[in-house]
């Protein structure tokens, strides 16, 4: 192609752009659109601040960017009060510039400003992609945003204005695996709002463009009909469907006892309380509860700290024993074997000195019997504290089950 031809084709490229986006724009409004904005972040990899990175949802097979673009009927602006962080390793505008053999070099490359249409480097390495082409006013140009190290604003609101784009047979303007279409990186320490506006061919027809004119602030999903709802996981209301929170979230409706052992399990509880009774369910009326509560072990990874607390029913009621016998037998089960550390000698919480927890931090998570204390007597605090004493039957003795690392099982029941 001589150079003559050459020039002319780009300058009907630039025609078309700028021919489309002077007349008569019908933008398309918020909650008409399926062609919403995800703004997701973040940290930089090699360099500092936050990575915001700009996705328009394409949700039909077929569905395609043609231009992100602004003019006097519908301004771009991207707003950084902090500055944005450009490489000067990408000696562009858009991801051309990150040529992926300089990043295991130069990781800061990875997280450089720049302006794109499905591409998050150079075009050559992706059969039937083009790298975007960009015109801009003169007087108003948009390039040293995504070139100068601490720009912080852009905008093009001109009648000439400016855009960046590529066409319809150019497959990056296509949705990627997830549904959709990568237009913009910014880096910046700070906030980041703004207003951004697209053209979409929905299943690639041109003719049927849709314009979308979208305003942001942060993260999270702009200018969609996208569903509201509570997006918190963790909630009793959590809605897999919503795109978006609506502050609705609430964590009380569905806690409850969720151990299946438990006199009070719940199977409806999908957040788990404290109301846990274990005692005999038949005597829950004498008011003394037992009530087990689990937490992942602070010190030995995998494990989980169960422990074990008998609910008063007045105050100034006192624990006396905890025992077992053929009539009211004592057991425990732990078919995957306890945890017990070498260096509490004692079977019970009197071991577990606290001028050793620093040093040997998983001394806390020893198993021991008790009546009241986490650790010895003399250092509870409490006045007139003693640490319990123990007597079992030496035909079936209770101490190994707080001695031995793997022990599995608790039991008391002869006479």
């Amino acid at each position: 192609m001589n150079a003559s031809s050459h020039k002319t084709q780009t300058v009907l490229r630039q025609l078309i752009v700028l021919l489309l986006f002077a007349c008569g724009l019908h933008i398309a409004g918020a909650a008409q659109t399926p062609y919403f904005l995800t703004v997701e972040s973040a940290p930089a990899v090699g360099s500092v601040g936050t990575v915001y990175r700009f996705y328009v949802e394409l949700p039909n097979p077929g569905d395609r960017i043609s231009a992100v673009f602004g003019n006097d009927q519908a301004s771009l602006e991207v707003h950084a009060p902090m500055g944005v962080f450009n490489s000067s390793f990408n000696s562009g505008w858009s991801a051309a510039g990150i040529n992926p053999l300089f990043l295991p070099t130069f990781p800061e490359l990875a997280d450089d400003t720049y302006a794109t249409i499905g591409l998050e480097g150079p075009a050559s390495s992706i059969p039937g992609a083009a790298d975007p082409s960009l015109v801009e006013d003169g007087a108003q140009q948009i390039t040293p945003f995504f070139l100068n190290s601490g720009a912080t604003d852009l905008e093009a609101s001109t009648l000439a204005g400016a855009s960046w784009y590529v066409l319809n047979t150019d497959v990056n303007g296509e949705a990627d695996a997830d549904g959709r279409c990568l237009i913009m990186q910014v880096t910046t320490l700070g906030d980041l709002s703004g207003q951004l506006n697209y053209q979409v061919f929905p299943l690639g027809v041109g003719e049927d463009d849709e314009i979308v004119s979208v305003v942001f602030d942060g993260t999270g999903v702009f200018g969609a009909d996208a569903p509201e709802g509570c997006t918190d996981a963790s909630a009793c209301n959590f809605d897999e469907d919503a795109l978006e929170d609506d502050g609705s979230c609430e964590f009380e409706s569905c806690q409850g006892c969720m151990d299946v052992q438990a006199c009070n399990f719940d199977p409806e509880a999908s957040i788990a309380d404290l109301s846990c009774v274990f005692c005999d369910c038949g005597a829950s009326s004498s008011g003394y509860q037992l009530v087990v509560e689990a937490s992942a072990a602070a010190n030995v990874p995998g494990a989980v700290s169960y422990m074990f607390y008998v609910k008063m029913a007045d105050a100034g009621d006192k624990m006396s024993a905890v025992f077992g016998n053929s009539e009211t037998p004592l057991f425990v089960n732990v078919p995957e074997g306890v945890y017990n550390s070498a260096l509490n000698t004692s079977w019970s919480a009197s071991g577990i000195n606290p001028a050793f927890l620093p040093s040997f931090p998983e001394l806390a998570d020893d198993t021991y019997g008790t009546i009241g204390l986490d650790g010895p007597a003399s250092t509870s605090g409490l006045a007139g504290a003693a640490d319990p004493d123990l007597v079992s039957d030496p035909n079936q003795p209770l101490e190994p089950f707080f001695f031995d690392d793997g022990a599995d099982a608790l039991l008391a029941n002869q006479l």
